[in-house]
């Protein structure tokens, strides 16, 4: 098979799952009466607990504008505020309200569908160390394209999932 074709392949099969989760992802947000980019935000913004303009593009993988867009909404919605420091009263930071957080609490309880087929199809044992490969990749390719902070938040925020998992076990 030809570069070209494994290229061609490996870009819509990739599109496809992508498509997958942004549609369940939509739902899920939309189901809390959110779009999906609001539902991200509200999710960055409790795991920073205060986060500038600038931080919420670099985790959302964002423009700024778009991000600047997005928060205008969800402070007219009243789920997020914005705040000055005394020390620097040119950056705003965003923190949560006490409605944000219920908001971003209401949409952890969706599982997306994709993640419960890969979890039931990566049961058989011969395809852990296969799961545990693609995990690597994916990692991989985001520190190659998106760097190395990018990637470490993600394990932190993930670690902090985990942990949260734990105490309510």
């Amino acid at each position: 098979m030809s570069d070209l074709a494994k290229m061609h392949m490996m870009m819509n099969y990739l599109r496809g799952v992508y498509k997958v989760l942004e549609d369940e992802w939509q739902k899920s947000a939309k189901a809390i009466g959110l779009t999906q980019a609001e539902q991200h935000i509200l999710w960055i913004v409790s795991f920073e607990k205060e986060a500038t303009i600038t931080r919420i593009a670099q985790l959302g993988l964002w423009d700024v504008s778009t991000v600047m867009q997005v928060i205008k909404r969800l402070k007219e919605k009243g789920f997020i505020q914005l705040m000055k420091k005394d020390h620097d009263r040119r950056i705003s930071y965003v923190t949560l309200t006490a409605e944000g957080v219920e908001k971003q609490q209401q949409s952890s309880a969706d599982r997306n569908p994709v993640f419960s087929y890969f979890e039931k199809w990566s049961q058989d044992i011969d395809k852990e160390q296969f799961t545990a490969q693609l995990v690597a990749l994916h990692k991989d390719i985001n520190e190659h394209f998106h760097g190395k902070e990018y990637v470490q938040w993600i394990e932190h925020t993930g670690n902090q999932l985990m942990d949260v998992a734990e105490v309510k076990s």
